[in-house]
């Protein structure tokens, strides 16, 4: 019989082992989402200067059609990556295609090409980083799933707030120059996944593609973190799009100013991921999740009427922010493994991951019908009272797939 010693000395060992494969797997998403992000800084130049003709709504399709190639493309990566039983790949179809075209859109002359360009790029950096995330499902056990997807969401959030701060400096040297350094980032993600990404240990069962996007059907409680993942990302297109509208327009600041506020949403956000992941997997996933989404709520419905009058509060007002959504986002992350078997945690995270790259496709499309129907403190109270609001309503089907069970249950007991 094996010595109990020995036993805890190889659980310990193999914990160590999959902290340090999450860490490299944070790592190359923060690499994979910095390199997406260098591009948003320059954008104007990018695109104004060498297309001189087109309209305004025209110039916004740029974002607007790479989130619609996460939105499409991130849900197949999920159902083909469960199908073949192989997340590395992905990883090196993604890197190559993500280098490929971020060349290429430096070298068009033509607007609707680039375009094609820039959905392509989206699909194969969605195909990295989806992945990748997947992963980290699939090394995390039920007893450690927040505190893994914590420490994801701090690289994570790390490179979204990473990419506009260096690639400010790097425009500042040519105006390609943030889409080279994207392709130089891909080229260490990819040599790194080579030399030191291990295949993680699957099951043998390999589901349909099919069984795979039926994943909603047979696991209806996703609605409630992809609810969840769709508000949160919503209010960040929201965000992205509104404030540093109202910071030029309503208070008159220059660009240095706006890059502050957005970083000191950001920061927050950065440093509880790993925290408030503990605290998930302590005291359950629905008491952040409430908590944070009440604070949001409430901090979000007033930042348009704080903004429009006083700088120093609105970034008061955003730290708070920055710290309520920073309480939601591991929990809302580690439901996905609460749900749903290994087998499905990659179609599971497509899935969440659609719904909240439809909720940042529709957060800038709403702040444009409200702040031309309204002004930016109807606005921002609108976004914020949908945050209380889809609380509510996933409240109601927690409750609902509660009884379910317990019906179900019973039925099964009765029949024994």
């Amino acid at each position: 019989m094996e010595p109990r010693d020995s036993i805890d000395d190889l659980e310990m060992s193999d914990t160590e082992e999959k902290t340090k494969s999450i860490i490299l797997l944070g790592i190359l998403t923060l690499l994979t989402i910095t390199g997406a992000a260098v591009l948003h800084v320059n954008q104007p130049e990018f695109i104004l200067d060498r297309f001189v003709n087109i309209s305004e709504f025209e110039y916004s399709l740029f974002d607007t059609t790479l989130y619609l190639s996460y939105l499409i493309v991130g849900l197949f990566t999920g159902a083909l990556s469960d199908r073949w039983k192989s997340r590395r790949v992905f990883i090196f179809v993604g890197t190559s295609g993500s280098m490929l075209f971020y060349l290429l859109m430096t070298t068009t002359i033509s607007y609707p090409l680039l375009l094609v360009y820039r959905f392509l790029q989206g699909s194969f950096t969605v195909m990295i980083w989806q992945t990748l995330m997947t992963m980290v499902l699939d090394l995390s056990g039920s007893e450690s799933r927040g505190k893994s997807m914590g420490i994801f969401g701090a690289f994570l959030a790390i490179g979204m707030g990473l990419g506009p701060a260096v690639g400010g400096v790097i425009a500042s040297y040519g105006v390609f120059w943030p889409y080279y350094f994207a392709c130089i980032l891909n080229i260490v993600v990819l040599v790194a996944t080579l030399v030191a990404l291990k295949e993680p240990a699957l099951t043998k069962n390999r589901p349909s593609l099919a069984q795979s996007l039926s994943i909603a059907r047979r696991r209806p409680e996703l609605v409630i973190p992809g609810l969840f993942n769709f508000i949160d990302r919503l209010h960040i297109g929201f965000i992205l799009t509104a404030l540093p509208l109202l910071l030029s327009v309503v208070l008159g600041l220059s660009e240095s100013l706006r890059g502050m506020a957005l970083a000191i949403f950001a920061l927050p956000f950065i440093i509880l991921q790993y925290p408030m992941g503990k605290v998930a997997d302590r005291y359950g996933r629905y008491l952040p999740l409430i908590v944070g989404s009440l604070g949001f709520g409430s901090v979000m419905s007033v930042l348009g009427f704080v903004g429009s009058t006083s700088f120093v509060a609105l970034l008061i007002m955003l730290i708070f922010l920055g710290i309520f959504s920073g309480v939601t986002a591991p929990a809302s992350m580690a439901l996905i493994g609460d749900y749903v078997p290994q087998d499905d945690s990659a179609m599971g995270m497509g899935l969440f991951n659609f719904m909240g790259n439809l909720g940042i496709t529709v957060g800038p499309v709403l702040f444009g019908i409200l702040i031309i129907t309204t002004d930016f403190v109807v606005a921002f109270f609108a976004a914020g009272l949908l945050e209380v609001v889809t609380l509510g309503i996933c409240a109601v089907l927690v409750r609902f797939f509660s009884l379910r069970e317990r019906r179900m249950a019973f039925s099964i007991n009765s029949t024994s």
